[in-house]
């Protein structure tokens, strides 16, 4: 059995997904997320979501965004070990963060379909986190 992709978003009500974390992200929308009153049933999915994951899985922009803060929040700290996986045609290996565990870049589709199949991996769960654009191809 094939390691599960499992890809979660924020999206709003109204179907705004783009931007979550601020207006710099290019979204008029852009920072809702942080305007969004906290909801304990909403972090606790996350925190079961993330028992049984693995790994971890980027767009390079949401690589970009979240690396740095997450490898120092102790709000993430069990990402800290778990394998990073940056779905890009563009980024350069060295802007992967430090000390934040260990980073592949995986630079097409296929690559990901490889990861998917390759040994050490089965019956694990993979969680995708990357915007709506992220999932669709490497940037």
């Amino acid at each position: 059995m094939a390691r599960e992709l499992l890809w979660t978003g924020f999206i709003t009500l109204d179907g705004v997904m783009d931007s979550p974390g601020g207006p710099s992200e290019g979204h008029p929308s852009g920072g809702w997320v942080m305007r969004t009153p906290f909801d304990e049933a909403a972090f606790s999915l996350k925190g079961e979501e993330l028992e049984e994951t693995t790994a971890l899985m980027f767009g390079r922009r949401s690589y970009e965004a979240f690396a740095p803060i997450w490898r120092d929040s102790e709000d993430h700290a069990a990402y800290r070990d778990l394998p990073k996986y940056v779905v890009s045609s563009s980024l350069d290996p060295e802007g992967l963060v430090a000390g934040w565990g260990p980073s592949t870049v995986l630079r097409s589709e296929a690559d990901v379909a490889a990861l998917k199949e390759s040994d050490g991996v089965r019956s694990s769960s993979t969680a995708a986190e990357s915007s709506p654009a992220g999932c669709r191809a490497p940037d």
